[in-house]
């Protein structure tokens, strides 16, 4: 994968190395020209062969300065490869001036040229393995041209002294190609070093720059967080104050406590975006496909925001289909609320559009969310994706949202395979779709719409709650007596241990994940359920409630058929588990309560059957519950 990248950067160096010896060459050859024509000068065989020769060496030496002065000009003219050929061209016509004039010293009667002839070769030799050395090609264009007619002269001329000569000649030949090789192979590893740490250097600022800019995007989304949540806490200090005024009337304390609760959903809805985000950036939400109709699913967003659209005057239309998909329809629906939830916000008149449409697919298609509203700029097509960026709210008005639906749908689409396409123009509306793929009708086991039987289901029920805050087990009792169940309270689990040998069989037991004395809900659950069972009471509810994100504990808790809610918990959610696993438990008397993930299809199905229905908890752990905005 590196080699390309590696050999560029040699040869880039080799141009460098290569180019910047040319001028001394340039005087060097002329000094050469002017010592051979002196030594030839007082005989001259063969003049005008002579004359051609030296000439040709003289305008090959040009020619090489001209190159050097092009390349210095011109670098980027050509590749650094073909400059590395250019130059070996070059010292194919320099070098074979002076080689092949060697022929003129063994026409000479002049018996010391020869010698003196082969030395000033060699000189020339040595210059070329410390200029070219490095360059196989440019190297094994120099040296033979400019070595072997004398080493062929030397060995012709069958004379005791000669043939030594020119057995050294060929040793030196043999020799100097060695260590060229060495030469070649030290250069390469000095290259290769220098782009190794080039790269590391390169990938050292990278990781700076995106260490850089997550420091710089947690910044701002906690400081927007930090916004966000103070404003309704603010306003909730305030407003409980006023509750101790003796002179306000019970009108005045009524409409303090609606103001009240008002903000407290603002926050719950506020901190459920922010741990649905952190649960999708830990990797603790996971897909579970099912073959569903797309339709059931359509009804099922589709009913929870008619009231909203009607209110506003809008029409929600949802487009018949009979496709069955192959998807997690929890995750689905949490993608389709927050789109509908937004065009029900940004539109103002018109209509909003839900279907599906297969756009060309052979398998599948894509669903598509249509509105009238306000629209996007192209601009700010990237910005929308960002947490707690709002196109149209800069008071940050939080009856408009927080700006979190938007980054939650694209990392969903994205958890679930797909990419969230947006085509938008201001007062033209939105148009947002993603990718689905097709299902098989026959491995439908259960509609999506199955929902828990009416009926007050938690009146008389007994429900034992274990948690070391006070202020939590105060607050479970008076939620739950209201419902009308009977509720007994417990720090820790000896306390729950010794409720059941007081007689109190619970038909719930919820429990804290986080307990004193470094124990967990896990262990405390585990007691209970075997003191239970050892009493005969094996269709005991059982139900854990913890604020961590991602645990492996948790993980194996799913194995268990223990079912996990994460705080904070809103009554209509945990209402609505409770009766969702009393009717279970109720249904099958054999199994506990909650559905166990197991690598049996069945269980797996009711699991994503009661995560439909949007009462199960224990998805919530493995699969990342929807947050509970509606009661």
């Amino acid at each position: 994968m590196r080699a390309d990248p590696i050999q560029r950067a040699i040869d880039e160096d080799l141009v460098r190395v290569l180019y910047a010896q040319d001028p001394i060459a340039f005087f060097s050859h002329w000094f050469s020209i002017a010592v051979l024509v002196a030594i030839y000068w007082p005989h001259v065989p063969a003049p005008p062969l002579f004359i051609a020769c030296f000439v040709f060496y003289a305008l090959a030496n040009c020619a090489g300065l001209a190159l050097w002065i092009c390349n210095r000009r011109y670098p980027q003219l050509v590749s650094p490869r073909d400059w590395i050929y250019l130059h070996a061209l070059r010292g194919v016509l320099l070098y074979s001036g002076p080689g092949f004039a060697v022929w003129f010293a063994f026409q000479s009667p002049q018996t010391d040229l020869p010698l003196l002839h082969t030395v000033l070769l060699v000189t020339l030799a040595a210059g070329v393995f410390m200029s070219n050395g490095f360059d196989l090609l440019n190297f094994s264009t120099s040296i033979p041209f400019l070595l072997l007619p004398s080493i062929v002269l030397h060995f012709g001329s069958h004379t005791f002294d000669r043939t030594i000569l020119a057995i050294v000649l060929a040793f030196f030949f043999c020799a100097i190609n060695v260590y060229a090789m060495s030469y070649r192979k030290l250069f390469r590893q000095v290259v290769q070093a220098r782009v190794d740490q080039q790269y590391l250097a390169e990938s050292l600022a990278a990781q700076k720059r995106v260490a850089e800019e997550a420091s710089l995007a947690k910044t701002r989304f906690f400081a927007a967080a930090s916004h966000d949540l103070r404003q309704p806490l603010h306003a909730i200090g305030l407003l409980a104050a006023s509750l101790n005024d003796p002179a306000a009337t019970p009108a005045q304390h009524a409409k303090t406590a609606g103001h009240i609760v008002y903000n407290v959903e603002a926050l719950n809805q506020l901190f459920n975006q922010v741990l649905d985000l952190a649960r999708l950036e830990s990797g603790a939400t996971q897909v579970i496909r099912l073959h569903f109709r797309l339709a059931e699913l359509f009804e099922r967003v589709g009913s929870q925001y008619r009231p909203q659209a009607a209110a506003k005057g809008l029409a929600l239309r949802i487009a018949p289909t009979s496709m069955v998909v192959y998807d997690d329809p929890v995750l689905l629906e949490r993608v389709l609320s927050n789109l509908l939830s937004n065009a029900v916000r940004y539109t103002e008149q018109g209509a909003i559009w839900l279907g599906f449409r297969r756009a060309g697919r052979q398998k599948g298609g894509y669903i598509e969310v249509r509105d009238s509203g306000v629209g996007i700029a192209p601009e700010e097509h990237q910005r929308i994706f960002e947490e707690f960026y709002q196109v149209e709210n800069p008071q940050r008005d939080a009856r408009q949202g927080h700006g979190l639906g938007l980054p939650t749908v694209r990392r969903l689409v994205g958890l679930l395979g797909g990419e969230l396409q947006l085509r938008s123009a201001p007062g033209r509306g939105s148009v947002f779709r993603f990718a689905v793929q097709a299902g098989d009708a026959s491995g439908i086991v259960a509609s999506l719409n199955d929902s828990v039987a009416g009926g007050p289901a938690s009146l008389g029920r007994r429900v034992l709650c274990i948690d070391d805050e006070p202020s939590i087990l105060e607050g479970l009792a008076s939620l739950l007596e209201r419902w009308g169940c009977e509720v007994r309270g417990a720090r820790d689990e000896a306390g729950a241990l010794a409720a059941l040998a007081d007689g109190f069989v619970p038909d719930a037991v919820l429990c804290d994940y986080q307990l004193a004395n470094r124990r967990t809900g896990a262990q405390a659950l585990s007691a209970m359920r075997g003191a239970l069972a050892r009493e005969g009471h094996g269709n005991v509810v059982t139900l854990l409630i913890t604020g961590d994100m991602a645990s492996a504990e948790l993980a194996a808790l799913a194995l268990q058929g223990i079912p996990v809610l994460h705080k904070p918990v809103t009554p209509a959610r945990l209402r609505r588990t409770l009766e969702m696993l009393w009717q279970q438990a109720e249904l099958d008397k054999g199994r506990l309560a909650g559905p166990v993930v197991s690598g049996d299809g069945a269980a797996q199905v009711g699991s994503a059957q009661s995560r439909a229905g949007g009462g199960s908890p224990q998805t919530e752990a493995g699969s990342g519950a929807q947050s509970e905005t509606q009661p």
